[in-house]
């Protein structure tokens, strides 16, 4: 929050004097680790970038949602009848509602915001509703909450780090959500004032609710300890609460919260489409992909060109566009239409849909290929990003207060500072840095749901080991070109009513500059 309200900081002049404010634009991440790390040039840009781009979707979601949907048309479906939850049927499933969600992506910008706003209040109100629900059934049927045993089913000789690091990445990835904000704060209406409170309220609303939610389950299908738990609570929840004895299973019930859970799934997918595409995006334009500027570039939605009867005609056949926006765009910024990132949607799009295929047909059941990918995905984005972010959070306070008039002056620049300051970014710089450590250490048996237990943090190192390399092919191309990749953007940035900066628009040049001779620019 600290970073993504500061950064990035721009010096208007403004009543005789220069002004230092700051305009949260989208990249989230992205924009904290350049800012942070200066040195070598390029390199935070393209480790967070390659491997965002890569690995920044919800591609194991995607699986869930056929799973849920070929529960939805037969639910007598479970993993060992290869027939229905056949891998090819569920990633079919997984590329046919990523189509979807990156059409709607194209199709309108506005509509998308309002649909995602919807699936999140119907999310929460459907947690809230389940936890009042289980507690009461619980109180109502012999107090049944009591009697919930916290003790491990199996008892083991000592604790091991690999298990706790395990379940502590599986159970943070439903909380990543929270992030997706975080990467799109331009289209975020006065964040200054509204984003950080916000936040802190959703924060506060989901650390209460999804705690209880469990022990609502719980309350309903109590587990003693020496029992299996339902393969899917919240099925074996309302089949409990609607009648059906213990082992019994109703139709209705798995047709029905199979389709609900498909449906905020789908829900998922659209949020984190619409974020992680406009990321990539914010990728491209610093000029480190091939053909960056055709990424970088929005495009006006497809109903926003339907739903047009009349238009100019240097707005609808300019040939060029940088940085996501025409310049008759800028000339006119409350005039002109809707704009989404089209081949940035098709980028996004096109990895998504190569995990999917790779894990989904090659693993042995689709619940361990959804394994895999949240895993790996909670690995590299909270675990390496999350760790990169929050100890640079850490050495920028640091340096704040030990280097005096020769620090980065951050405490002077930031315009939010969090409760109990540093301790926040203490905790969670060691507590990443600990779940990484762990990561290597091998699980007990049995906890590696089908795939070797190396290869999730293998893959998330790999990934930001390939942003290295990428970085290092493109100084070398650039050294081989006797040229210098300069990105210059240019912010197009309003004072609202309240004195805060917000960015409207943004031009984008990349110049390639020769080691000797005059600039050329692309």
């Amino acid at each position: 929050m600290e970073l993504a309200l500061t950064i990035p900081i721009h010096y208007v002049f403004r009543d005789g004097s220069w002004e230092r404010l700051s305009s949260p634009r989208n990249g989230g991440d992205k924009n904290y680790l350049e800012y942070i790390y200066k040195r070598p040039r390029e390199l935070a840009k393209c480790i967070f970038g390659i491997t965002f781009i890569i690995l920044g979707n919800l591609a194991g979601n995607a699986l869930q949602f056929g799973v849920f949907m070929q529960r939805v048309i037969d639910p007598t479906c479970s993993e060992d009848d290869n027939s229905c939850l056949n891998n090819g049927v569920i990633v079919a499933w997984g590329v046919g509602v990523l189509s979807l969600c990156a059409l709607l992506n194209i199709s309108t910008r506005k509509y998308t915001m309002g649909l995602n706003n919807l699936f999140a209040v119907t999310k929460l109100t459907f947690v809230a509703i389940i936890t009042s629900l289980g507690i009461a059934y619980g109180t109502i049927n012999g107090n049944q909450c009591r009697y919930i045993t916290w003790a491990p089913k199996v008892q083991t000789d000592s604790a091991n780090l690999g298990d706790i690091a395990l379940a502590l990445f599986y159970a943070i990835y439903p909380y990543t959500g929270y992030e997706q904000p975080f990467y799109v704060l331009a289209e975020v209406s006065r964040p200054q004032q509204t984003f950080a409170k916000a936040t802190m309220y959703a924060m506060a609303s989901v650390l209460v609710l999804f705690p209880l939610a469990n022990l609502s389950y719980l309350c309903v299908n109590p587990y003693t300890g020496n029992a299996d738990l339902p393969e899917n609570m919240v099925i074996a929840f309302i089949e409990r609460i609607s009648g059906a004895l213990p082992g019994e299973h109703s139709p209705s019930a798995v047709r029905g919260v199979s389709f609900l859970l498909a449906f905020f799934i789908f829900g998922n997918l659209m949020a984190q489409t619409y974020t992680a595409s406009r990321v990539k995006q914010e990728v491209a334009k610093e000029g480190i992909l091939p053909w960056s500027l055709i990424f970088a570039t929005g495009n006006d939605t497809l109903f926003s060109r339907i739903g047009s009867s009349s238009r100019s005609s240097a707005d609808s056949s300019h040939p060029y566009r940088e940085g996501g926006c025409s310049t008759s765009a800028i000339r006119n910024l409350d005039g002109h239409h809707e704009q989404a990132p089209f081949a940035a949607t098709a980028l996004h799009w096109f990895f998504e849909v190569v995990l999917l295929l790779t894990v989904g047909l090659t693993a042995k059941e689709p619940s361990n290929a959804y394994g895999g990918l949240t895993y790996i995905y909670t690995f590299v984005i909270v675990g390496i990003l999350g760790l990169f972010t929050v100890g640079g959070v850490l050495y920028l306070k640091i340096d704040s207060w030990t280097r005096g008039p020769r620090s980065r002056k951050w405490r002077l620049k930031s315009v939010w500072q969090p409760w109990l300051d540093p301790l926040p970014a203490v905790v969670a710089t060691v507590s990443l840095a600990f779940l990484l450590f762990a990561a290597f250490l091998k699980p007990s048996e049995g906890k590696e749901r089908g795939w070797p237990w190396w290869v999730g943090p293998t893959v998330g190192m790999g990934s930001a080991v390939l942003g290295i390399v990428w970085w290092g092919g493109l100084q070398f191309v650039q050294w081989a070109g006797r040229w210098e990749l300069q990105t210059k953007r240019l912010p197009v940035v309003e004072i609202d009513e309240d004195g805060q900066a917000i960015q409207k628009a943004e031009l984008v040049e990349h110049i390639m500059v020769p080691v000797e001779g005059k600039a050329r620019r692309r």
